[in-house]
């Protein structure tokens, strides 16, 4: 008999919009960089830090909350995520010191970590096979709307009604969110898989999996091509497009969210384009190399329109997709029972990387920079100083790619 989808729809619904809260979250601080610099006195490595600690907690708590989905209801460990998100983002806005600030953002991390695989796990529960990899590319471009969101529409919600007031209202959304995830019973929906005892990890099988040398060269190299989406979309894209092509804040901000409308469409295209030459691994080794020719032209084409600057994000956004296939990668060498656990460690080591290029950045930009500030006493950077920082990128991007490049031969 065929089953309904209409309870598993509304329950993943809740999910996805559960991950589009995380990432307006996660994209706060980038847009009120500024803002924050100013009223805690922080320079520009402080601030890097600040940053990162959003991916320490993110990253920390990718392998815990995996095994908590797979060992109790998604509905309890969920909300419970969604409420320490809340919590964190209380701590910041009331943050009176540095520690406080970064207590908060790291508590943003944790909570937000449940929010992709919650949605993963309602999919690979109370759906049928054969939707999966469809309803987990809706559930990234649905979620992704939240980081669009979290660009240009909070600059003026944040400009508009102030930095207080608009972070409270996002922890009420997000308590409204976690009350939802547990008012919306799932007892009587039927499912089409179940952990069983045969198939559950156990803890030393868990040990092994970490620890296997080709997931962890996997997650390293798919970590060093992360620059592009979690240091320069959620922070430094913003002030890059202001300082050096002169464009408006929101014009900037705007253009820095097109990397995420970009991304909405990524994953499909580089599924398809991989079938095309027939290889995951040799497409994740493009994806870098392509990338390294966009931050070139960024960093030396000094007459860039808005038009062209949302193309190359667009482009850009598209590639910041490379991650769906390294997670396939992934996937496709342990038996199915551990492919979920085997995704959470390479998003882990992904993830952890957000903080190291946040560090790395903030670093070399504050060695480089000559003393400038603006009238507001932000930190002036040239053309030459975000050259010289955010080359960390397409470098390490383009060391990642080689290493899927050789493992595409290793393979062959």
């Amino acid at each position: 008999m065929k089953k309904s989808l209409k309870m598993p729809l509304l329950l993943w619904s809740v999910a996805v919009l559960f991950f589009a809260f995380k990432f307006i979250l996660q994209m706060s601080v980038g847009i009120l960089r500024e803002d924050i610099m100013q009223k805690f006195s922080l320079d520009t490595v402080m601030f890097g830090s600040l940053a990162g600690y959003y991916y320490l907690g993110y990253a920390g708590m990718q392998i815990p909350i995996g095994v908590l989905l797979d060992k109790f209801n998604f509905r309890y460990v969920s909300a419970a995520a969604v409420m320490i998100a809340v919590l964190g983002t209380l701590t910041f806005v009331f943050a009176e010191t540095i520690e406080s600030l970064m207590i908060g953002r790291f508590l943003i991390g944790v909570g937000s970590a449940a929010s992709f695989l919650a949605a993963v796990k309602i999919i690979k529960t109370y759906f049928p096979t054969r939707l999966h990899s469809l309803m987990i590319g809706f559930s990234f471009s649905f979620g992704l709307l939240g980081a669009v969101f979290g660009s240009a529409p909070m600059k003026l919600i944040f400009n508009s009604f102030g930095y207080n007031i608009t972070f409270i209202t996002l922890a009420a959304i997000g308590g409204i969110i976690a009350i939802l995830i547990l008012i919306i019973s799932d007892k009587n929906t039927e499912k089409y898989e179940e952990v069983t005892e045969e198939e559950s990890l156990s803890f030393l099988g868990l040990m092994k999996l970490i620890f296997h040398p080709t997931i962890l060269f996997i997650g390293i190299c798919g970590g060093l091509m992360v620059g592009s989406l979690e240091g320069f979309a959620d922070v430094w894209a913003m002030p890059f497009f202001s300082q050096i092509y002169g464009f408006s804040d929101y014009q900037s901000t705007f253009i820095a969210s097109v990397i995420f409308i970009g991304m909405c469409f990524g994953a499909p295209i580089l599924a398809y384009l991989s079938e095309m030459i027939g290889s995951m691994h040799l497409m994740v080794f493009l994806t870098g190399v392509i990338v390294a020719i966009i931050f070139a032209i960024l960093f030396y084409c000094s007459s860039l329109s808005a038009l062209s600057s949302m193309i190359l994000m667009f482009v850009l956004g598209i590639l910041c997709c490379y991650q769906v296939l390294v997670f396939s990668i992934a996937g496709s060498m342990v038996p199915r029972s551990q492919a979920g656990v085997a995704i959470a460690i390479i998003n882990c080591i992904n993830m952890s990387f957000g903080h190291f290029f946040h560090v790395i950045i903030s670093s070399m930009m504050q060695n480089d920079w000559d003393g400038a500030l603006g009238t507001t006493l932000a930190p002036i950077y040239t053309h030459s100083n975000y050259i010289n920082a955010l080359s960390a990128i397409p470098i390490c991007c383009v060391i990642g790619s080689l290493g899927f490049l050789y493992l595409a031969r290793k393979k062959k």
